[in-house]
């Protein structure tokens, strides 16, 4: 990841590629295994001795983290759960006329798989709906709640980093645009388009500058991926 290995860096890491499409979507495919694995070859490559862990506690973080094999200690912490993206769409669903959004046809629906590109578009606009207040959703609560959640670990992770020690953190799409976008004060759209362009099992990695400022090093990287033909959004 081109880093001198002694610059404590904030790892973010999408979890491998879950199964769209069926009953249950939380839990890894035969590629998102994959991808863990491979992630973890990078992540031992990368890191010298052992780096703490954070993950979230959905089954597809735990698989994920079980794939990397780390070497240092590991926090299961349901503050890095994803929000529920099916509830959220149900909800855009029922409140389309209210929102003015347009939706997408009903046999997407039926096949997501084929339509993701179809849902990856639309997707952004119920975000913008539910981050301005105008969708309601019991089961994801609000947006500013989400939020505080999302970076909720964030001044824990910056004292590892002072400290000497990188951190690696397994979790979600809308967790990391949303911990990345606020740490590098970009705006709500760019992080509406981050959530649906990061790739399962990518690498986001920030640090801390001599002004203990966050800073990019890389964003979405799957670079131990593209050998092996294993690039996915979801």
């Amino acid at each position: 990841m081109g880093q001198a290995a002694a610059t404590p860096r904030l790892l973010l890491l999408r979890h491998g590629q879950g199964m769209l499409g069926s009953e249950d979507y939380d839990r890894l495919s035969k590629s998102g295994q994959r991808q863990s694995a491979l992630l973890g070859e990078r992540l031992r490559a990368d890191l010298a001795g052992g780096w703490p862990v954070w993950s979230g506690s959905l089954k597809r973080h735990r698989q994920t983290l079980e794939s990397l094999a780390p070497s240092g200690a590991a926090f299961i912490d349901p503050k890095l759960n994803e929000y529920r993206v099916d509830q959220l769409m149900q909800s855009a669903l029922a409140q389309a006329a209210h929102l003015r959004l347009e939706v997408p046809e009903q046999q997407a629906f039926a096949d997501p798989v084929a339509y993701l590109d179809t849902f990856l578009a639309w997707f952004p606009n119920v975000l913008d709906r539910w981050q301005a207040g105008l969708l309601t959703d019991a089961a994801n609560g609000t947006w500013a709640a989400f939020r505080v959640r999302a970076l909720a670990l964030v001044d824990l992770w910056k004292q590892e980093l002072q400290g000497g020690r990188s951190v690696v953190v397994v979790t979600s799409a809308g967790i990391i645009s949303t911990v990345v976008s606020e740490l590098l004060g970009r705006g709500l759209a760019w992080q509406r388009e981050l959530n649906v362009s990061l790739y399962n099992a990518s690498v986001t990695e920030l640090s801390l500058d001599a002004r203990t400022r966050w800073q990019l090093n890389r964003i979405n990287c799957v670079s131990h991926l593209e050998p092996h033909d294993l690039v996915t959004l979801a």
